[in-house]
């Protein structure tokens, strides 16, 4: 790998040799070396007997199952931090494998390895709507980007680079499972991480790939009955209660450090 730059670990199903084929003539011209990483298939999961799965919490808050494809890419998330685990592996890059980049992708990726700003995460999101809502900027990294806060917990783990630690923290969260990867790394009063953004993104989705994951994950029906959906307003009231709590306080609290580094 590229001294002082983190190696790129890209995850892809094995059936899906376009995609992959793909990824690759995106990557050759960013000159960053790569490793496809066999995602887990989670879309024939029986869900009631997934020990990794926590249907009880889930339908608690949420009234409704996770779907296959989203626990099948939380694991192949895991994987990747449990290899970050086993080898050592100080910092990565980790993709999905329907993201097109920026020409500087990969002077960012060493630059985050040079910067002084300290971070457990930094995330890679690109929607114009991320950035709506605010954004802090912290510190200048190269040319048009900047290490930056956001005051939201918006999902998308499509790219993103962690640290050892991080990954080690985050298999602490992920023994059994009630959100998808994107959610858990946005929770991060819970998980006690620096998670930065970079403004603007390195990278973007790819609108016209299809999802690998499911639309059906979109759908809010309830699938709860009985005194479970009776209780359900209640809970569902707490957790978002709960969660603008955590995030005002992670974004407030970082104020007087991210200031000191502007």
């Amino acid at each position: 790998m590229t001294q002082n730059c983190p190696p790129v670990f890209i995850i892809n199903l094995p059936e899906d040799t376009d995609r992959r084929k793909i990824m690759q003539e995106r990557l050759e011209p960013t000159g960053v070396p790569y490793e496809f990483i066999e995602a887990v298939n989670g879309r024939e999961f029986d869900l009631a007997n997934t020990p990794a799965y926590n249907r009880k919490k889930r339908l608690r808050y949420f009234g409704r199952d996770m779907i296959g494809g989203e626990i099948g890419c939380l694991l192949s998330h895991r994987n990747i931090y449990e290899k970050m685990d086993r080898e050592n592996i100080p910092f990565a890059a980790i993709l999905e494998d329907d993201v097109v980049f920026e020409p500087e992708f990969k002077d960012v990726l060493c630059a985050l390895v040079e910067t002084k700003v300290p971070w457990d995460v930094v995330r890679f999101l690109g929607s114009k709507k991320v950035y709506a809502r605010g954004c802090r900027k912290i510190a200048p990294l190269l040319g048009q980007y900047w290490t930056a806060r956001l005051p939201t917990a918006p999902g998308g783990a499509h790219g993103y680079v962690l640290t050892l630690k991080a990954a080690r923290v985050m298999l602490k969260h992920m023994k059994t499972n009630w959100v998808p990867i994107d959610t858990l790394q946005g929770r991060i009063w819970e998980t006690g991480l620096e998670t930065l953004v970079l403004h603007p993104a390195p990278l973007h989705i790819d609108e016209s790939a299809e999802t690998t994951i499911g639309d059906s994950r979109l759908d809010k029906t309830l699938q709860i009955e009985g005194w479970q959906k009776k209780l359900f307003p209640l809970f569902r009231a707490w957790f978002k209660i709960y969660e603008n709590i955590g995030k005002r306080y992670v974004y407030w609290s970082a104020w007087p450090r991210d200031h000191s580094r502007s």
